[in-house]
């Protein structure tokens, strides 16, 4: 009878102090959801300039991600089919590279972006991330938008995709001295001056 009267007590006394943790932990739910609109106020509070430095912190943070991503997926499998079953690489020993390199890209963007007026017009801002395939002649192929940090808008989506299927020929990348088809990914923003 003792030992069923200490068990009762000891089952009793972990209901009481579950029921307790439960409510507590239940307080703190409300408080985060109370709390949450205030962060989310202030977040819509941001001036342009600080919404800009903080989609290039979320862009950078991307392009990092990115960059590990691919990293990981060549050391398990270099290569992949795309949908017309050529082989394309994720990462090459020498990687693609636009005519007149990094400043020559970046003209050409500056040069050939035309930002959407309705964009314009709200006055938002978005860096859009642009995957595509620089075949083994130097086109580039199979071009299509993997992510957006900002205010998304399709307008965005469309331009991006416009100016990178537009680009001239790259010089392609190489594996084992071979020219090959790679994978490269290209930020393009979308800021007002």
């Amino acid at each position: 009878m003792k030992t069923s009267l200490t068990f009762f007590a000891l089952a009793l006394a972990l209901f009481v102090m579950q029921s307790c943790g439960s409510k507590s932990e239940k307080n703190q739910e409300e408080v985060v959801a109370t709390e949450a609109p205030a962060s989310g106020a202030e977040a819509g509070a941001l001036t342009p300039a600080e919404k800009r430095a903080k989609r290039q912190k979320e862009a950078a943070e991307r392009a990092e991600k990115w960059r590990m991503e691919r990293d990981e997926m060549a050391k398990t499998s270099p290569t992949y089919k795309d949908a017309d079953g050529n082989i394309v690489y994720t990462k090459t020993e020498v990687e693609p590279s636009f005519p007149g390199g990094e400043a020559a890209i970046r003209q050409y963007i500056q040069d050939n972006v035309n930002y959407p007026q309705e964009a314009q017009d709200k006055g938002i801002e978005a860096t859009v991330f642009v995957d595509f395939i620089v075949a083994e002649n130097g086109t580039v192929r199979n071009v299509e938008v993997t992510d957006v940090i900002g205010d998304e808008d399709p307008a965005f989506r469309d331009e991006a995709v416009r100016v990178v299927s537009a680009m001239p020929k790259w010089t392609s990348g190489k594996q084992n001295g071979k020219v090959v088809a790679a994978k490269y990914s290209l930020p393009i923003s979308f800021e007002l001056m």
